[in-house]
């Protein structure tokens, strides 16, 4: 094709775009996942896992035009699910989904964000119509409304099949391992949605598993989330600066990782926590409990705070030494291992019914100056196993 550009992908081989897909790609929206982390600050455990949101989307905007040969769609559904790929993530904060929280307090999500600025960015609205879309079409795709949403979003969408194999090659763990061609491939699009052939069971059933595991090996790492956790109080301690849910789409796109850091390291009040990271001086982990399924807490922000003081009062140590992590996989499927329909049906596979149950971890870490820690320790249990 006259003017196809061809991107090296060290996942899936060479990415192709076309003049109009060059144009989406390289809008300021896009070009900003550059330097936002795929997974933040998880390069502190596994040294090569510094890839970014950028290398994540243009691996799903693969995925989603591999998916959309394989079900015959034509030209305008291709671009549509290709273009919805590509911006799907958009809207993160700085450090991905650590940072989300401070959106959720406004009751926001980087969903919410990615269809604020495909709505109100002039540039990406403008590359949007040179692929002949309407931004409301492309809204409209991520919002689940579309009969294709599921590429984008759903159990076993382009997302999940992306990061999965993504993290796991950057991180050097072997936990990715799912035939994703066989997972397309094998897809139907049937009157009432889609379906797995059942000859796909297996190739299923093996990214749950992976699934499993790179959260439990990777995403909740206990010193991953040691040095995560350390940002997050950095964050909140700028909660004017990074006040993200107050910000129009301009403004929230001038900020990035860099961005954050240097606010970070600038900051009198925050100058500490950028000086620990850059030296891996991380808080201690003294407490860890685990619930599997419905079982256990759901502890949002505000919570945690409010856990935090509770134990240090308990331990009497001061309470900006006591960090209280909460980590939540959630289920594969919303509504349980029939989310994944296989066609014709099967037997229902244990391994999908036990990995469909969500899993918590709850952990409450200490300051490594802090010498009262079998009291911080036995505080914690106390507060959280009651």
């Amino acid at each position: 094709m006259d003017g196809l550009k061809l991107v090296k992908d060290p996942v899936h081989g060479y990415i192709s775009l076309t003049p109009e897909e060059r144009a989406l790609v390289d809008t300021r929206a896009v070009q900003r996942l550059r330097r936002i982390s795929q997974l933040p600050l998880v390069y502190l455990v596994y040294p090569g896992a510094r890839h970014s949101r950028f290398d994540h989307s243009l691996g799903c905007m693969h995925l989603a035009g591999e998916f959309a040969d394989h079900l015959n769609l034509d030209e305008t559904e291709k671009n549509l699910l290709r273009a919805a790929a590509v911006l799907h993530d958009v809207g993160h904060t700085p450090y991905s989904h650590l940072l989300e929280e401070l959106l959720h307090r406004d009751g926001l999500s980087h969903e919410d964000m990615s269809i604020q600025i495909i709505e109100h960015d002039a540039e990406t609205s403008n590359a949007l119509q040179r692929l002949g879309l309407e931004v409301d079409e492309v809204a409209g795709l991520l919002r689940g409304k579309n009969r294709l949403s599921w590429v984008v979003s759903g159990p076993l969408d382009v997302d999940r099949l992306d990061f999965l194999v993504r993290d796991a090659y950057f991180s050097g763990a072997t936990y990715g391992i799912i035939d994703v061609r066989r997972v397309i491939r094998l897809t139907r699009l049937l009157a009432d949605g889609p379906a797995v052939d059942s000859r796909g069971m297996g190739a299923v059933e093996e990214l749950a598993i992976a699934r499993y595991h790179s959260f439990v090996n990777i995403y909740f790492h206990h010193a991953v989330r040691a040095a995560q956790i350390l940002l997050l109080r950095g964050a909140q301690l700028l909660d004017e600066e990074l006040d993200f849910g107050g910000m129009s789409p301009q403004q929230y796109l001038e900020h990035d990782d860099l961005t954050t850091w240097c606010l970070l390291k600038k900051s009198d009040k925050t100058r500490w926590v950028i000086e620990r990271l850059e030296r891996r001086i991380l808080p201690k982990r003294v407490f860890e409990k685990q619930f599997f399924g419905d079982e256990g807490p759901r502890y949002g922000l505000e919570e945690r705070l409010r856990i935090e003081k509770e134990v240090a009062d308990r331990a009497e140590v001061d309470a900006e030494n006591v960090f209280v992590d909460y980590s939540y996989a959630p289920p594969l499927t919303r509504y349980g291992p029939g989310e994944i329909r296989i066609d014709p049906p099967v037997e229902e596979s244990w391994i999908l019914k036990q990995l469909s149950k969500p899993l918590k971890l709850v952990r409450v870490y200490v300051d490594r100056n802090v010498q009262q820690v079998d009291r911080v320790r036995k505080a914690a249990e106390e507060v959280i196993s009651r």
